[in-house]
């Protein structure tokens, strides 16, 4: 049988890996114990999320006032981002994500990274709309397959004063 809801990872005390599905299964109770501190969440093997597993997610991280450096997060996760912007946290930063690229003829799919304040200026965010090298499969060209704002959004919501930075 599949296990239902995502998997927290523990690395170090402030430091958390989710993975799987956040959704109606999610338990997030563990994250009590960050209650008031600064939590690294590295969201990458992020597969889906439904409105269950965000509220369960956003209760959470409010009533613990958790300060979180999301890192990792997968295209999945950042599209929520536009449309939910309470994932983020109330001073919430977002450290590195994962934007999705698709193929205009096959449709193969590519993910690049982007490291903020590396690959990922905030003072003029943008991305690439597409990438430079061919789809590997067919030769075509490679797209986002999303608007740049969809990705771009949480600059409005998140990284004010990122607290890794310090």
């Amino acid at each position: 049988m599949l296990s239902k809801g995502c998997k927290l990872d523990w690395k170090t005390s402030n430091s958390v890996a989710i993975s799987g599905e956040i959704d109606e299964y999610a338990d997030f109770t563990t994250l009590d114990r960050s209650a008031g501190q600064i939590l690294y969440v590295d969201f990458a093997n992020v597969t889906r999320l439904n409105s269950s597993g965000l509220r369960s997610w956003i209760q959470t991280i409010t009533k613990n006032k958790i300060q979180l450096v999301l890192r990792e997060c997968s295209a999945v996760v950042v599209e929520q981002f536009a449309l939910i912007p309470q994932f983020i946290g109330k001073n919430g930063t977002v450290e590195s994500f994962f934007a999705r690229y698709q193929c205009v003829s096959c449709f193969h799919e590519e993910q690049r990274r982007f490291q903020v304040g590396q690959n990922l200026d905030l003072s003029a965010p943008t991305l690439p709309s597409e990438l430079t090298e061919p789809c590997p499969e067919c030769g075509d060209h490679v797209e986002l397959d999303q608007s740049p704002e969809v990705y771009l959004s949480f600059i409005r919501y998140s990284n004010k004063a990122n607290p890794a930075a310090s």
